[in-house]
This record gives structure tokens, C-alpha cells and sequence, in this order.
């Protein structure tokens, strides 16, 4: 699975949750209150990173959170946003268990899930990958801003270092390494 392919995965849990709890209850979208709900904690899932040549980046780690569905006066859609707290995250090569790395602290992220325009566009910010090393600092930092596409996941625009989505991974991989 690669970031765009998470990004993706995680913008499915709002919606289908939502789309659960008020399935045969239209009077709340009618209604136009904002809904709100909280997920997790969801373990035990995998986030391939990278490639390091001789093997890859796995990124194992739980969930959880909580998103708010807001709609306009006329029971329409307008957006959706979502905050993703991270835990447990350890970092592993996949061919070499024994090599791991724990992430964090302090990975999460904000996403802003918005519908008011023709083409909905998705916000992130906050800290989505981060490993630090004691002696090194920081070896992996993907932290900031990114727009995209909802649908194509097409980077739109882009602030702060993006290393898992730029593929930098050099030093993570020497990390990695036996």
C-alpha cells in the first residue's frame, strides 16, 4: 500500500461509518446538525513505505480518532473533517524482522474532507510519519500541509518535508539495515 493508497483507505472510515449509523434515518441529514463519532482504537495495520533495494518499509501501527460530518442548511453534504491520532507505530524491514524502528511521538494528522466546490479536494496537516533516532534526530519527517484530488489522490499543492511521499528514505533504510 502506498501513501496514496492509505490516504485513500482512510477517507473511506468517515464516510462509512456515517453512512451507517444514519442508513434509514434520512431526518438526520435533513436536520443539517453537524454528526460526530469516534473510531478506535484500530490495530494491527500494515503501511508498506518504501523500498530499500533488498527489502522494504513496513510500517505497522493503530488508530484511532474521531470525525464531524457537517452539512448546509439544506440537509446537503458540505464536509467532512477527521482527526487521526497514531500509536504504536514501529517500523520494520521486511525481510530482517529483528531490524525496527519505533516512530513517533507524536504522529497524527488533521484531514478536511470539503464538497462545496466542483472538484472536492482533501486537506492534511499534522504529523504523518516521524521517526527520530537518539545521536541522529530526525531520520523521517513527513509533516505539514497537502492538498489533493479526492478522487485521483493528485497532489494539488504542498508545504513541509514529505519524505514517504517523496520516497526519501535513505536514512531510514541505513537504519534498517543490518
Amino acid at each position: 500500500m502506498n501513501i496514496l493508497a492509505l490516504r485513500k483507505s482512510l477517507r473511506v472510515l468517515p464516510i462509512a461509518i456515517f453512512t451507517f449509523v444514519t442508513i434509514g434515518s434520512v431526518s438526520t441529514a435533513l436536520a443539517a446538525p453537524p454528526f460526530k463519532a469516534y473510531f478506535g482504537p484500530i490495530q494491527g495495520l500494515t503501511f508498506n513505505v518504501g523500498s530499500c533495494g533488498s527489502f522494504d518499509i513496513l510500517n505497522d501501527y493503530m488508530i484511532e480518532g474521531f470525525f464531524i460530518v457537517h452539512f448546509d442548511k439544506d440537509g446537503n453534504l458540505k464536509h467532512v473533517n477527521q482527526h487521526i491520532s497514531y500509536s504504536d507505530s514501529t517500523y520494520t524491514n521486511s525481510v530482517d524482522q529483528n531490524m525496527q524502528i519505533d516512530g513517533g511521538p507524536g504522529e497524527g494528522e488533521s484531514q478536511r474532507y470539503d464538497y462545496t466546490g466542483d472538484q472536492p479536494v482533501v486537506a492534511v496537516s499534522g504529523v504523518q510519519f516521524k521517526i527520530t533516532l537518539p545521536g541522529y534526530g530526525i531520520i523521517l519527517h513527513e509533516v505539514g500541509r497537502t492538498i489533493f484530488d479526492e478522487e485521483t489522490f493528485e497532489v494539488l499543492w504542498q508545504a513541509g518535508p514529505a519524505d514517504v511521499t517523496e520516497q526519501n528514505l535513505a536514512a531510514l533504510c541505513a537504519a534498517l539495515t543490518p
